[in-house]
């Protein structure tokens, strides 16, 4: 066996966040007395993708991501808030968000029967914590790594370094990385020396992964080979 231990994105790999995000500004917006449109929606879910994106390249601090995007969006639609408390709120909605990907439950089960597995995620302790709280999928993982706790980021070197103090495999040889985002989890594992599988269900391009799957149910032939 190639490998012993799995290292699972969270967000788009084994949980909808798209849908989680959905939910949360919503009802954000809702609480606001703004119009939950399509349109507003859609703002705010570039805002905020446009922020991790410089997140994850060290442009700014998780403190100046999570005010500055609503402060972005709350003065596009021209309203007076208290960011931090519009903030805090939105990361309570997503604590909400516990919803798993088709088929995501029953991969991990028959995975974890041969493979040491863990969770890798950027995100809030507060919203990562509440959308895995009693999930079944958890009884998987040995263990969850997210990003606020440990004090860095993916791709950040450190953010690998902290995973690596505290997994029983060592080597690094031996574990791979499953993530949908080329720029956090496929990067990272690029620049850490670590096998990475993207998942991209759209359809397969170049990158710098090892491979490449369209569904998750796809790691069985990668990993029976």
């Amino acid at each position: 066996m190639k490998y012993t231990t799995l290292l699972f994105d969270l967000d788009e790999t084994l949980m909808d966040f798209k849908k989680a995000e959905d939910n949360a500004i919503t009802l954000l917006l809702e609480k606001y007395g703004i119009a939950p449109t399509q349109e507003n929606k859609m703002l705010y879910s570039k805002i905020n993708k446009s922020k991790w994106n410089a997140l994850e390249k060290g442009e700014i601090t998780r403190k100046e991501l999570f005010l500055s995007r609503f402060a972005e969006l709350f003065e596009i639609l021209g309203i007076e808030a208290d960011v931090a408390e519009a903030n805090d709120e939105y990361l309570s909605f997503m604590a909400e968000g516990r919803f798993v990907l088709d088929g995501a439950e029953d991969v991990c089960r028959e995975l974890s029967k041969n493979y040491k597995m863990y969770i890798i995620t950027n995100g809030s302790k507060k919203a990562q914590d509440g959308r895995l709280k009693n999930l079944p999928l958890t009884e998987f993982f040995d263990g969850v790594f997210i990003s606020e706790e440990i004090g860095f980021d993916k791709p950040h070197r450190g953010y690998f370094d902290f995973v690596f103090e505290n997994i029983p495999e060592k080597d690094r040889s031996k574990c791979l990385v499953i993530g949908d985002s080329l720029s956090s989890d496929i990067a990272g594992a690029v620049n850490y020396g670590i096998d990475s599988c993207w998942i991209n269900p759209s359809e397969y391009k170049i990158s710098d992964a090892t491979y490449q799957i369209k569904a998750l149910d796809e790691l069985f032939g990668i990993l029976n080979t």
